[in-house]
């Protein structure tokens, strides 16, 4: 190339000599420029590019470096081998290097060289599904993410660090006596407290208690949400796997999980694909907008897909949380979690995985809420033999607003009960996280609350005339202003299979004690033994009560309200029906936004969801 420009600049100089008419002194110019010349390309060749320079080739950087990600990089065979606190990565032919600092922090993938990702730590890594893959002495993380071993915890969980914003332990909603809560440092994280999300605390919204935390979104916190409008139908797709209603501050939004086939041009032209569509509604009408469309695609490589949840902020953002499968070589099917964030106008603009890939049963037990200002994503994680809840924090871009962490159980390992029940949900009161699980022990359902630190309060609570063994179907959690309401299917005085919804008093808990069992309820009507599936009830609240999505056998899901002292303020109603009776790949869910509280069905029968919300009077 030098070369080429060498020669083309002599021709430009001796064409314009040559017009003077004086061919003698031409020729001596032209022999002293292309000696200047020559110097000139000689001296550049030689000169060597010194590290995190951009280049080419390897040639290009100086002795002892390597040009990787595009900058020459020093080589290395560990993290040892690198300058204090830089990472020993690998490249996309296997080269290991020692991570520049411009490559190492990240907001999302883009923001890291090929192939490396994004980590829930916001740092650029390799991705794995075993140490081979990684760098000597690195780990495959939970997240499919390598790591040196001082960067995971116990668990092999990357380690994510506090930086000074996140959460009060207030909450956006208000403190129990009705005074306004902690504000939320949801922009910078500079530890600075920006807009409270929620607003100031009401007479009743405690703590940000809800999947509102008190939202001034709409005008139905506070009011018993006893009478639902009408119900929206989204298209049909047999290649349709699971799907979720939300509601937002204009319409209504269904988005279902499509694994099979490419037939979008969003696809991007591979054979299969997980991908997630949309289909807007009337919020009045129920009525459609138009047809589904393709919203993005989604992990995994079209071998299955299953939309487990949604939350929405008061500002109108939105969570998704899905597992996803991948075929992988030599291994077979492996499903992974992952969390997907849109912004206000549903575009996507995060995605992050949860729950690493494997041979995992667990993957459907997912949940994402709106909890004290933030998404709280929980999922059972682990092995058939050693399975555990994790859960994690994030701002409303998905951005990590604290710690990963491990659920105390009954057990001293932190263990669940290993068969597939519908547990890990995770609630909020009082400045409280409560999660539900069934004992790895007794098979019984438990709550173990814990501070917004992650620090277990009291010892787990057993919940009282519950089934056991194969005949617990579920156990889930949400919070009211006063503590929280947990259902599960058990036993009681006029039923061997009932319905049951036990309050607990959050205020003895803040004190420092356990949460106490105030009342239980029991509702006709409950699950039968011969029905334990993982999706049959979800929970959420509007900031004061707690609501409920219940799957029946018969195909029917009702909702139940109780109020912010765990009293019953609405008897179970039937608001969805599918045309075919229950299986355990059918879905309720239940979201509250501006205290409305929007509940859905996929109905795998029919390869569709069905969705109504509660109006405000």
């Amino acid at each position: 190339m030098i070369e080429k420009k060498r020669l083309g600049l002599l021709g430009s100089v001796r064409k314009r000599l040559d017009t003077s008419g004086n061919r003698f002194q031409t020729a001596i110019k032209l022999a002293a420029l292309g000696q200047v010349l020559l110097l000139a390309a000689c001296s550049s060749s030689s000169s060597k590019k010194a590290i995190s320079d951009e280049c080419l080739l390897n040639s290009d950087c100086a002795t002892g470096l390597t040009c990787t990600f595009g900058r020459c990089h020093t080589t290395c065979v560990t993290s040892q081998d690198c300058p204090t606190g830089a990472t020993c990565v690998k490249s996309s032919d296997g080269t290991a290097v020692c991570q520049l600092p411009a490559e190492a922090s990240c907001f999302n993938d883009s923001g890291c060289p090929l192939p490396l990702v994004c980590g829930i730590d916001q740092n650029c890594r390799g991705t794995c599904t075993s140490a081979a893959q990684c760098p000597t002495g690195q780990k495959c993380a939970n997240q499919s993410v390598c790591a040196d071993p001082t960067q995971v915890d116990v668990n092999n969980d990357l380690l994510v660090k506090r930086d000074g914003g996140g959460v009060g332990t207030d909450g956006a909603g208000g403190r129990l006596d009705g005074s306004a809560g902690g504000a939320i440092d949801a922009g910078s994280k500079d530890g600075v407290a920006d807009a409270s999300i929620g607003g100031g605390g009401g007479d009743t919204a405690a703590a940000g208690a809800g999947d509102t935390g008190g939202a001034t979104a709409g005008s139905c916190v506070g009011k018993i949400p006893s009478k639902f409008g009408r119900v929206a139908t989204s298209d049909s797709n047999p290649k349709y796997t699971s799907g979720v209603g939300v509601r937002t501050a204009s319409e209504f939004v269904v988005f279902n999980g499509y694994a099979g086939p490419s037939s979008s041009a969003i696809d991007g032209g591979t054979a299969t694909v997980n991908r997630i569509d949309l289909q807007h509604f009337d919020v009045t009408t129920g009525t459609s907008k138009g047809q589904a469309v393709a919203l993005m695609v989604a992990s995994g490589d079209g071998s299955g897909l299953y939309i487990n949840g949604a939350a929405v902020a008061p500002t109108g953002e939105i969570a998704l949380i899905y597992s996803a499968a991948t075929n992988t070589p030599n291994v077979g099917i492996q499903w992974g979690v992952y969390l997907q964030f849109l912004d206000k106008d549903l575009a996507p603009i995060r995605t992050t995985q949860f729950v690493a890939l494997g041979l995992n049963p667990y993957a459907d037990q997912s949940s994402v809420k709106w909890l004290n200002g933030n998404f709280v994503a929980s999922s059972v994680v682990g092995s058939t033999s050693a399975a555990r809840i994790r859960y994690v924090s994030f701002g409303i871009d998905g951005s990590i607003a604290g710690s990963s962490s491990a659920i105390p159980t009954d057990d001293p390992s932190g263990l669940v009960h290993t068969w597939n029940y519908g547990q890990g949900e995770v609630a909020f009161s009082g400045g409280l996280f409560a999660a539900a699980f069934v004992s790895n022990h007794d098979a019984l359902p438990y709550l173990t609350i814990i501070d917004t630190l992650g620090v277990e309060v009291g010892s787990p609570i057993k919940l009282p005339a519950a089934l056991n063994g194969g005949n617990l179907a579920f156990v889930s959690v949400a919070g009211t202003s006063e503590g929280f309401v947990t259902i599960y299917n058990g036993v009681s005085s006029s039923n061997t299979n009932s319905l049951l919804a036990t309050f607990l008093s959050s205020s003895p808990a803040v004190d420092g004690g356990v949460g106490t069992v105030a009342s239980t309820h029991a509702f006709s009507g409950g699950l039968p033994s011969t029905y334990p599936a993982p999706w049959t009830g979800r929970a959420s609240s509007d900031g004061v009560g707690a609501g409920f999505a219940v799957l029946y056998p018969d195909g029917s899901v009702t909702f139940l309200y109780l109020g912010s002292d765990g009293s019953v303020r609405t008897s179970p109603q039937t608001v969805l029906q599918q045309m075919n009776a229950a299986s355990n790949a059918d879905e309720p869910h239940i979201l509250s936004y501006g205290g409305s509280f929007a509940v859905s069905l996929y109905s795998s029968g029919e390869h569709l969801t069905r969705m109504v919300a509660s109006s405000c009077q």
